[in-house]
């Protein structure tokens, strides 16, 4: 599993670069897979992103703005488009920390709820048209080694616990 795998400690020096790079394979298939979940998305008025984050916040319940962008890549304004978005569709909530008012915490609302449901199903249709000619092995170690990759680099870009 991920949480087994440690990122090595290699200088740059030891690494061998290939051509192409596999950064550009990973944006090709980002790319692709994206499309393919969008479009599945579309039905539902939703889009990826919204669908990700309705995940998010669906499994870590309290998350604030602030926390979904740093875990997205992105600012707190783009975040706070998305959540006012996703608000006014009444599929989130927001409240009030009691230990800090200014921060809002967030919950899923029963109609939210719903519409992850919908839009599992619809990920899970594009997942197994997407990953099916791996054999399961392989397919837990790719989503293993992309899920490290991510916290890899979230956790390079997080402000220190002391600021």
């Amino acid at each position: 599993m991920a949480e087994d795998i440690k990122p090595e400690e290699a200088s740059t020096s030891d690494w061998v670069m290939q051509q192409p790079r596999a950064i550009y394979f990973l944006n090709q298939a980002n790319h692709a897979v994206r499309s393919r979940l969008e479009a599945a998305l579309s039905a539902l008025q939703m889009t990826g992103i919204q669908y990700t984050v309705l995940s998010v916040i669906g499994s870590r319940d309290g998350l604030s703005s602030a926390e979904l962008s740093r875990r997205f890549f992105v600012t707190p304004q783009t975040m706070n488009e998305l959540i006012g978005g996703l608000q006014r569709r009444n599929l989130i909530t927001r409240k009030e920390d009691p230990a800090n008012r200014r921060i809002l915490r967030m919950s899923l609302t029963t109609e939210g709820k719903r519409m992850i449901k919908a839009c599992d199903a619809a990920a899970d249709t594009v997942e197994r048209e997407v990953f099916s000619f791996l054999p399961q092995e392989s397919y837990q170690q790719l989503r293993d080694l992309c899920r490290l990759v991510a916290r890899n680099l979230r956790e390079r870009d997080e402000p220190s616990k002391g600021e």
